[in-house]
């Protein structure tokens, strides 16, 4: 129970108490007794009832989540309102009834939204923000507003709108700063456009396109903007959220068309890459195939070409020995050459002008044969 509760109650007693008095004083007259009880009752109960009435009415206990601006009825600034130049703070303030009346106003953060879903915002209808982007596109735009009443600014906000600035104040503030910021914007550009961005992976670097929206820029130039205006009128900004955007059923139908374009034609792209991929494998497998063959020959090349010369090299090892022992046994040859006669000649017949290889006069004598 608070103060104002007590007093309110004890004022309350002081009035019952001078109707008793007075009904008492009443009966009493009528009894042809005396009244006075009953007037000192009612007496009584008149003055605790003034006094806890005007003491009820000039103390103003102050929530902490309010403030309170002090309308001063004589004597006041009209160049302030007639307001105290400082509003009450949480906490009891005594002031004087009547002439000074107390007006409170609640600092707890505050949502105002706008949503194109019936009965989710303040109204109780459609109520998004309608705007035309720079192509002439028309967007729906959820919005919430957070904000609350600065105490130090409270003097202002009732000068101008008093408890009217939700309405009057804040809703057409945000929607028209909503439509001037979003006709800045293309489509695109709300929708999701798309940047080229470098990414690295295990092949090398690949330029590829990611969507982007400008939706985060827009929700920070509007509280950029909004912020000092709503200072002016005594409320903080505490954040402007963009909470969903809503998009005509043709741009939504091209958009639709454009995707299945572009996965058509990357389906193509990946197809061509996973064929030139192909290719690619063929064309290095027959390369690796034909060096393979290639060197296959040429080591086989090697290796005649090296068979070749060791049999020559052997060959001339062979004929430098035979020289070498014919030049030792000049009728070394001779003899191998009767060695591989048949045993049963008994005449060889040669030219008369061919030069002789042996000594056929000794020949001829060994074997004991005639020259004829």
């Amino acid at each position: 129970m608070t103060l104002n509760s007590i007093l309110g109650f004890l004022s309350l007693a002081g009035w019952m108490a001078v109707l008793a008095g007075v009904g008492i004083a009443i009966s009493n007259a009528a009894q042809n007794r005396s009244t006075r009880g009953g007037i000192a009752l009612a007496g009584v109960g008149l003055i605790v009832g003034i006094t806890f009435f005007l003491a009820s009415a000039g103390l103003v206990t102050v929530g902490p989540t309010q403030v309170a601006v002090v309308f001063q009825a004589i004597g006041g600034d009209p160049a302030e309102g007639n307001l105290w130049k400082t509003p009450l703070g949480p906490g009891v303030h005594i002031i004087l009834p009547i002439i000074n009346e107390p007006i409170l106003y609640s600092t707890a953060v505050q949502t105002y939204t706008m949503s194109r879903v019936v009965d989710e915002g303040q109204l109780r209808r459609a109520d998004a923000v309608e705007a035309r982007t720079r192509d002439g596109q028309q967007v729906l735009i959820d919005v919430s507003v957070l904000y609350y009443i600065d105490p130090s600014l409270a003097n202002t906000l009732h000068r101008k709108w008093q408890n009217r600035y939700e309405n009057d104040f804040v809703r057409p503030t945000v929607r028209s700063a909503i439509r001037e910021q979003v006709a800045s914007y293309s489509v695109n550009d709300l929708y999701g456009g798309t940047s080229l961005i470098t990414t690295t992976d295990e092949s090398g670097q690949a330029r590829t396109e990611q969507p982007i929206s400008k939706l985060p820029e827009l929700q920070r130039n509007l509280n950029r903007e909004l912020r000092p205006v709503f200072a002016e009128n005594g409320l903080f900004l505490q954040e402007l959220l963009l909470r969903e955007i809503t998009f005509s059923e043709e741009f939504i139908r091209a958009v639709e068309a454009k995707q299945v374009a572009e996965q058509q034609a990357e389906q193509a792209k990946q197809e061509a890459a996973r064929a030139r991929t192909l290719a690619e494998g063929e064309a290095n497998a027959l390369r690796e195939r034909a060096a393979g063959e290639a060197e296959a020959l040429r080591r086989r090349a090697e290796g005649e070409a090296a068979a070749i010369l060791a049999r020559a090299e052997a060959e001339a090892k062979a004929l430098a020995l035979i020289n070498a022992e014919l030049s030792k046994n000049p009728m070394l040859l001779q003899w191998r050459y009767i060695e591989r006669l048949a045993p049963n000649i008994g005449m060889i017949v040669v030219p008369s002008n061919t030069p002789f290889l042996f000594d056929l006069e000794q020949l001829m004598q060994q074997a004991g044969a005639t020259r004829r």
